[in-house]
């Protein structure tokens, strides 16, 4: 069998293009290589950053906070300090508040007092009631103890005292000394007798 004869048709290999592309085409050349390596490079300088300054900001928060604390503790503390120094103030005054109220609890009988012995009633009295007004205007209270159930966090007891009938055990039944509170805390406590059952008074 002969060849069929050749109708002068070249075929998709004979065109002078190849349909392969050839061999250097396919590797990427040193150029190409070099930017690759810098984007790598670029990219990881930049991740590096990214994180340096994630650093340095939860730093920066942390200082920031850390200075906040700070300047709420120095105020508590400053308010603290100037709280105890002004209760040790106050407290000074608690003794002449006392001998005051002793000296208004020896006159007896007014009415037959002489007008010598009024006009000095008069003038402690109205010292008590300036020094009284002075001492509330800057927080301190008189402790309520009477009738109370006894609160070793605001009463000393000094002295038992026999339950009456049907009277419960543990109450402030007399106060000897009146206590005081400065702000929320115990100025100076308030010196009791407590109820006790006979039986149990020693």
């Amino acid at each position: 069998m002969k060849d069929r004869p050749n109708d002068g048709q070249t075929s998709d290999n004979d065109n002078g293009e190849s349909a392969l592309l050839p061999a250097e085409e396919l590797v990427p050349s040193e150029e190409e290589e070099a930017k690759e390596s810098e984007v790598e490079v670029l990219s990881k300088e930049l991740a590096l950053l990214e994180g340096q300054l994630q650093d340095m900001r939860d730093r920066y928060l942390r200082t920031v906070a850390d200075l906040d604390n700070y300047r709420k503790r120095v105020r508590r503390e400053v308010k603290e300090a100037q709280h105890r120094a002004a209760a040790g103030v106050l407290l000074d005054f608690l003794p002449i508040v006392d001998n005051l109220e002793r000296a208004l609890g020896s006159t007896s009988d007014l009415d037959a007092a002489s007008e010598e012995t009024k006009a000095i009633h008069q003038g402690v009295a109205m010292i008590h009631r300036q020094l009284a007004d002075l001492l509330s205007r800057r927080g301190v209270r008189p402790i309520e103890a009477v009738g109370e159930r006894f609160d070793p966090g605001k009463h000393e007891a000094v002295a038992q005292v026999p339950a009456g009938p049907g009277q419960e055990e543990g109450v402030v039944a007399l106060e000897v000394q009146r206590g005081y509170t400065f702000g929320d805390q115990v100025l100076r406590p308030s010196k009791v007798g407590v109820t006790v059952h006979p039986s149990k008074k020693e």
